[in-house]
């Protein structure tokens, strides 16, 4: 739904803090006792029983002394938004290890602190990692949950792409479950520091369609099993790891770079590593939770004037967070919005940025519905559709059965008139890829479009960052 290349299939489906108590959490670890050839058993809960663990706490203390100074004091509070500031920042301080593809077996798998020691680790390790710092940030451990399972790229329908993977659910103070996926900010992070040319291209031709799809979870109290259509939940846990699953080869991380944080690595110079994470994990977070969607923060069902004035208010408050978001926001009118047709152009073909305080002329603003109809959920015809919003600027309305939509909204007089507006895939920019269901550009115009609208956003963004620094 948003410019990037990353499209993660709705997982709220999913009862991610587990359907049923698993109770054979033993399996036999290809550890030895030292000075012998024998092998033991293990709980997998062990590897995120690390309570009071002063390496951890270590860890803990140096990612918080490279906070910036406001945020040091909000980190460690109860406040609301402090629990979820320390998922995103411990997620990015997981992120700058090293993501290391290993011939291990499945049951070799490194205890937190040895993660730590090594530098990094497989997902597993990363994932363990990753949890036990939640917990000892001090976020329950009833909100965390490390989930194994599979990753699905659904990229060709008839030959998708699996992975058995590992990774982190946390609820939000929301209520919502969210993927932390420390592999993003790890694959973001291998290309800071060298030339554009160099870092853009790896993040923007890479274009996926994945799914999450958990079989276990646990934390350190219990393991459950999360009921899906697929056979392997329903093995013992001892089989499924042992029998049922190549447990993580060849998995490919960078099926999480997204073109909202090209766009950031190209816009953000001289923000720092910290920041940089916390924003793309923000812009991340934003775009997945769809239990909390709403079309005024991605410039969605022509909520064009509320989307800049959301915006503007994010911009001055002076937080990063709201900064990622408006930012994100930002990225998202360029890539949902019609303003690419209306914008002016330079002499080098190129769109100036959208300036709210001079909006096109509304004469100009015409728009022709037919290619699109039927316009979904729109109780009017396709020429009343288009006389309402002529004179108007406009986006598709991206309405979803897997999500929410706030209920003022939907109450509001004019919420009829949002529903006869094209399909999002229909009008979209999101990527640089133009998507089966686009009808708005040929393939021939798609790929220039996407580049003038995507260099527009990091014009903005850049722009946005020295005023909000300032």
């Amino acid at each position: 739904m948003c410019m990037q290349s990353t499209h993660v299939r709705p997982y709220q489906r999913w009862h991610w803090a587990g359907d049923e108590i698993a109770h054979d959490t033993v399996i036999l670890a290809s550890r030895r006792i030292p000075g012998t050839k024998k092998r033991y058993d293990i709980d997998i809960r062990e590897y995120l029983s690390i309570e009071d663990n002063a390496v951890i706490r270590e860890h803990l203390e140096r990612l918080w002394e490279r906070l910036p100074k406001p945020q040091q004091g909000q980190f460690t509070s109860r406040k609301p938004g402090a629990f979820d500031l320390r998922a995103r920042t411990v997620s990015g301080y997981v992120g700058a290890l090293r993501y290391m593809h290993s011939g291990r077996k499945f049951d070799d798998w490194l205890f937190p602190d040895e993660t730590l020691a090594n530098g990094g680790g497989d997902c597993e390790d990363l994932a363990f990692l990753l949890a036990a710092l939640l917990e000892a940030s001090g976020i329950s451990a009833y909100c965390i949950r490390v989930a194994l399972g599979a990753v699905i790229d659904h990229r060709r329908p008839a030959h998708p792409r699996r992975w058995d993977h590992a990774w982190v659910v946390y609820q939000n103070e929301g209520g919502a479950w969210e993927i932390l996926e420390p592999h993003a900010l790890r694959y973001q992070a291998r290309f800071r520091g060298r030339g554009p040319s160099v870092r853009r291209a790896p993040l923007i031709k890479r274009i996926h369609d994945i799914e999450y799809i958990p079989h276990f979870v646990f934390n350190r109290d219990h393991l459950w099993r999360v009921r899906t259509q697929e056979p392997y939940a329903g093995r013992l846990f001892r089989d499924y790891v042992t029998k049922d699953r190549k447990f993580w080869k060849r998995f490919e991380p960078s099926f999480a770079a997204t073109v909202h944080w090209s766009i950031y690595d190209e816009a953000l110079a001289g923000m720092s590593g910290a920041e940089l994470d916390l924003v793309k994990a923000t812009s991340l977070g934003v775009d997945v939770n769809v239990l909390e969607y709403d079309p005024r923060e991605h410039f969605d069902f022509a909520y064009l004037d509320a989307g800049w004035e959301r915006v503007q208010r994010r911009l001055s408050t002076g937080s990063l967070e709201d900064f990622a978001l408006a930012t994100h926001a930002i990225a998202d009118f360029y890539a949902h919005s019609f303003y690419s047709d209306f914008a002016r152009r330079r002499p080098d073909g190129s769109i100036e940025p959208y300036d709210p305080q001079h909006p096109i002329p509304q004469d100009a603003l015409v728009y022709d519905f037919k290619p699109y109809a039927p316009l979904p959920g729109c109780a009017s015809s396709t020429d009343a559709a288009e006389m309402h919003w002529k004179g108007g600027l406009i986006s598709g309305q991206w309405w979803r059965w897997f999500t929410t939509f706030p209920g003022e909204l939907k109450r509001a007089s004019d919420f009829r008139w949002r529903r006869c507006l094209p399909d999002h895939d229909a009008v979209a920019v999101d990527g640089p890829e133009r998507k089966a269901a686009h009808r708005h550009y040929s393939p021939a115009e798609y790929p220039g479009v996407f580049s003038r609208r995507r260099q527009a956003a990091i014009e903005h963004v850049r722009a946005a960052y020295r005023a909000w620094r300032h």
